[in-house]
């Protein structure tokens, strides 16, 4: 799961952090359990969820390097657990006084590794289970469903004096779980909502693509269409309505048409949209212009980004000094 901030957060209608992390108390667990009220989940735990132990309990075990556990065992105690944006989350690890005595050593919650008790009890076996509280989490899911087939060679032994290259086949491998899932005719991937992206351009800087010799073609063109942002400008001038969103706010409400290069009313799905600004270089008019479109509306031309309580100004710079937007060593 991947955590937004504030505004974001609100946008799209996600959890708080502190819903997020009830969520993830109600999947896992890493403390011990009660060998009253559970306990043959305590002695699963005992037996299989138990680090080390390790440090100045145990030097020698294999997780140590340079005195210290790579795994970053024990863990501090947690009242509460705590979700942290893009990283492992702190886990609740409750002081309570519940210890067990593994190698000779008496260890407490601080030295439980994360565990869903359900997957515990039923499969009686070490089963570390995470909270993902980052997006690249999905890198690992998607490289692993779309990177293709497995391959393996195959040695074919047919006669005694054989041609070692050519009995060697290149094949296409599936494992049971893949094979099972095509079967059953899963899908593979779904999106639930359009990624509009906003390139950021400053005037008469717009990005032109043309083959070698082409160069005046690709002018012509690009002189008679519009970017984003400039349908934005004409969209503010000839629709009274739309002067109440921002550059970032305006895929909410209208929708782009590419053939003609212009904005149009969306009729549906507006719930079903995330927008993106690109990130661009903090130096610079071109981060200037970046700050002013997430905050202005209504504008129906550069001058009109430039301009603040009547006076245009000479850069982009200056307008988000006068809106409040940075800050100088005059202030």
């Amino acid at each position: 799961m991947s955590l937004l901030e504030g505004g974001d957060r609100r946008r799209y209608n996600l959890p708080s952090h502190d819903e997020v992390a009830v969520d993830i108390d109600n999947l896992i667990c890493a403390e011990i359990q009660d060998p009253i009220v559970n306990c043959e989940l305590y002695d699963i735990i005992k037996t299989c969820m138990i680090h080390g132990p390790c440090g100045i309990l145990n030097p020698n075990s294999p997780c140590m390097k340079d005195g210290v556990c790579s795994k970053k065992y024990p863990k501090d105690f947690n009242a509460n657990t705590v979700a942290v944006h893009n990283g492992y989350p702190h886990y609740r690890h409750r002081d309570n006084g519940l210890v067990i005595n593994i190698k000779g050593n008496n260890v407490d919650n601080r030295w439980v590794v994360p565990y869903n008790p359900w997957l515990s009890k039923k499969y009686q076996a070490h089963i570390n289970v995470e909270a993902c509280m980052s997006v690249k989490a999905l890198k690992y899911l998607y490289k692993y469903i779309y990177k293709g087939h497995d391959c393996a060679n195959v040695l074919i032994n047919e006669q005694v004096n054989h041609d070692e290259i050519n009995t060697f086949l290149d094949c296409r491998y599936v494992s049971a779980p893949e094979a099972l899932w095509r079967i059953f005719e899963y899908p593979i991937s779904h999106m639930s909502h359009s990624i509009i992206r906003f390139k950021v351009h400053l005037p008469e800087n717009q990005i032109m693509y043309f083959r070698e010799e082409e160069e005046q073609v690709a002018l012509d063109r690009a002189a008679q269409s519009d970017t984003h942002l400039t349908a934005w400008f004409k969209l503010n001038s000839e629709n009274e309505g739309a002067n109440r969103y921002s550059y970032v706010d305006i895929p909410y409400h209208f929708v782009f048409d590419d053939k003609h290069c212009k904005w149009k009313v969306r009729q549906r799905g507006g719930n079903k949209v995330i927008v993106r600004m690109y990130k661009v270089s903090p130096t610079g008019e071109l981060f200037f212009l970046r700050l002013l479109l997430l905050q202005a509306k209504g504008a129906k031309s550069w001058e009109d980004l430039r301009t603040v309580n009547g006076i245009v100004l000479e850069t982009f710079r200056e307008a988000c000094v006068f809106n409040g937007l940075l800050q100088d060593d005059t202030d």
